[in-house]
């Protein structure tokens, strides 16, 4: 579910929920102040991207950046290389192996279960409550960790009506057309964008009312058009649930809706240019600007859908993988008691798993997940009619195959590297050390040391003293301060962070980025950066001013060493958080957490507290927690990062 007001806006099995938090921190011109318009900040909080469709998959990969900017970021291509990268990797002779390497050798024997529904047939198995359990599957003796569950989604989809085009206006909710759609019906309407009252001047939009039984997913989709569109599905409170598009070059996939609704009740359709942005529902006069004029054609439903739930017993810490392949688009791993969804895909992201990683990957949508604690959880496909294969496999931490603990080298130093190994040009690159960026900072060379302490002291903070609180065995994590101690990288179980170089140097437009995403730590070697320019830019002149530690500098306010390391040392935690298994979480609500996605927020990463200003009484200590995932990403429901984090550094028991 998609949410413009605050709080943690979920998926849950069988319906939507909003999970109350508290109220939003940071002044009410958050927006304005990080450089974004009202439109950009909407379609942000949205879950769309503010580049236009087929922008292309340039810059730095927003899946395992922070970045400075997020307004010529193309998710969408993005989503569409990484589905094909991870394709290619999936099929990888390393990925087999890994596999083998790291299944026991009574374990490797591949399991396969046949859904018992039949084929036609919906709801024997629809959620966790009433899913089928497979006690063969798991870790330990008799059990088989690799599975293969194959099924059918049957086909529920009533018979299309066609509508004739709705008249104007229709620009809100409270002129939506009718549609008729009230349970178990589907229709097909054409319309214009451009062409309603304020099409040449504020922007044209197009609402449509429809209803749901309880139990129905409500679906969406553009299957044609003339300009790039977007179509919103929004609930009676006038909350966003999802969005859909159609882009016209097919550069793009054209990405559907199908939301399921436990309650039912009353739903909007809204559809217009993809530029387009409406700031009140309830007004037609409300765009933000003329776009583009064009046709296109909507459908619109209201029906059961099938999906298909099994159940795996899981320990505590065990990493469990899952990669749909076939009829099916979606899947989801969840506790089977719990009311929120806690790790739903409709991609494969699975190209950032280390070679060394066993999980799963190279179907429709893939997924990983660590379990909280011993039990039964659901793993859930949907999204589709016909037959599917769901891969499903259970492995334990990388590191409890070894008595070495994890060790991360922080580089202070400079280093030469390869921008390829983060999706940059290949090449050798030469990275600045710590010391060129002091004064731009407001810092002599004296201060060097305590910088490099403070930063460390900070990343060792995140990354043991608060992941032991987490109650995990054998939890083995070392921060080296790389300025006073040995840089042993290239030995076994020894990661890095290079803190120093510039955009110019890498030629990766990032304030950071991470070699890897590894649910698990199995390539327990990897790289990150962390590069300064961005972070100690000047504000004057600075239209991104925000993303710089020096916004939020005051002279005389606090200890400028301490709290320029407390910044850095939080933005090499979220680069270290990539490469141990962790996607991004919402910039945007009020939960603070180090895996927040960049482009905005920047205040909370580098713990300024709500007014904005270093060293007063209200900073804040941002740490790994439980948020929903970024609506910019194509991943659904919450992330518990602190699980994720602390099991990767669980050691050999």
């Amino acid at each position: 579910m998609r949410a413009l007001t605050m709080g943690i806006s979920v998926t849950i099995t069988g319906l939507a929920l909003a999970v109350p938090v508290a109220a939003a921190s940071g002044p009410t011109d958050a927006a304005a102040r990080e450089g974004l318009s009202t439109a950009a900040a909407g379609r942000l909080g949205a879950g769309l991207q503010v580049a236009p469709l087929g922008s292309g998959a340039r810059g730095a990969n927003p899946f395992i950046s922070y970045l400075p900017d997020v307004r010529t970021t193309d998710f969408a291509a993005w989503t569409q290389r990484v589905q094909a990268l991870s394709a290619q990797r999936a099929r990888s002779t390393q990925r087999q192996e890994a596999k083998d390497r790291w299944s026991g050798s009574a374990e490797r024997a591949v399991l396969t279960y046949a859904e018992k529904e039949p084929a036609t047939a919906v709801g024997d198995n629809d959620t966790t409550w009433r899913a089928e359990r497979i006690a063969a599957f798991g870790l330990g003796s008799g059990l088989h960790n690799r599975m293969r569950v194959t099924g059918t989604l049957s086909d529920q989809r009533p018979g299309i009506r066609t509508l004739p085009s709705a008249r104007e206006d229709n620009g809100s909710i409270p002129k939506a057309a009718p549609t008729g759609i009230d349970g178990n019906d589907r229709v097909r309407v054409s319309g214009k964008v451009g062409d309603g009252p304020y099409g040449s001047t504020s922007g044209d939009f197009d609402w449509y009312a429809v209803r749901a039984a309880p139990g129905e997913s409500l679906s969406v989709a553009l299957p044609t058009s003339s300009v790039d569109t977007v179509a919103l599905l929004v609930d009676s409170s006038g909350t966003i649930v999802d969005v859909a598009w159609n882009s016209v070059d097919g550069s793009i996939p054209d990405r559907s809706i199908q939301f399921r609704s436990t309650t039912g009740g009353a739903f909007y359709v809204m559809v217009s240019d993809f530029g387009g942005w409406q700031t009140d529902f309830n007004d037609s006069s409300s765009g933000v600007g003329a776009g583009p004029k064009g046709t296109y054609t909507v459908e619109m439903g209201s029906y059961r859908t099938d999906r298909d739930a099994v159940l795996v017993k899981l320990r505590r810490g065990d990493v469990v993988g899952t990669s749909v392949s076939g009829q099916a688009s979606r899947v989801t791993v969840q506790s089977w008691d719990s009311t929120v969804v806690t790790a739903t895909s409709e991609f494969d992201a699975t190209f950032f798993y280390p070679a060394n990683s066993p999980l799963p990957g190279g179907g429709n949508a893939a997924t990983a997940y660590v379990a909280e604690r011993d039990g039964w959880y659901g793993v859930i496909v949907e999204r589709g009619i016909g037959t599917y294969r769901n891969e499903i496999e259970v492995y334990r931490p990388g590191g409890e195959r070894t008595t070495a603990p994890q060790t991360i080298v922080l580089d202070f130093d400079g280093a030469t590297v390869n921008p390829a190994d983060f999706a940059g040009p290949p090449g050798v690159a030469t990275l600045s050390p710590l010391k060129a960026f002091l004064a731009r900072w407001g810092l002599t060379s004296a201060d060097l040391p305590a910088l490099a302490r403070q930063i460390t002291q900070t990343a060792t903070e995140n990354l043991r003293a608060d992941l032991r609180d987490q109650g995990i065995p054998n939890l083995a994590v070392r921060v080296v301060n790389g300025l006073t101690d040995p840089d042993t990288f290239g030995a076994a179980n020894v990661s890095r962070v290079v803190v120093g170089g510039t955009i110019a140097e890498s030629g990766i437009p990032t304030i950071g980025i991470a070699s890897a995403i590894d649910p698990g730590n199995y390539g327990r070697e990897d790289s990150a950066l962390v590069l300064l320019d961005v972070m100690s830019e000047k504000v004057a002149g600075n239209d991104r001013a925000v993303s710089s530690v020096n916004y939020y500098l005051r002279p005389g306010v606090g200890n400028r060493v301490a709290l320029v390391g407390r910044a850095i040392g939080n933005v090499v935690s979220h680069e270290v958080g990539h490469y141990i298994g962790n996607f991004h979480t919402d910039n945007s609500n009020s939960v603070v957490s180090l895996m927040d996605a960049g482009g905005r927020g920047y205040w909370r990463m580098y713990n300024t507290g709500p007014d904005w200003v270093l060293g007063t009484s209200d900073d804040g200590d941002t740490d790994f927690t439980t948020d929903r995932f970024s609506l910019n990403e194509p991943f659904f429901g919450v992330e518990d990062t602190a699980t994720v984090s602390a099991w990767a550094f669980s050691g050999k028991r």
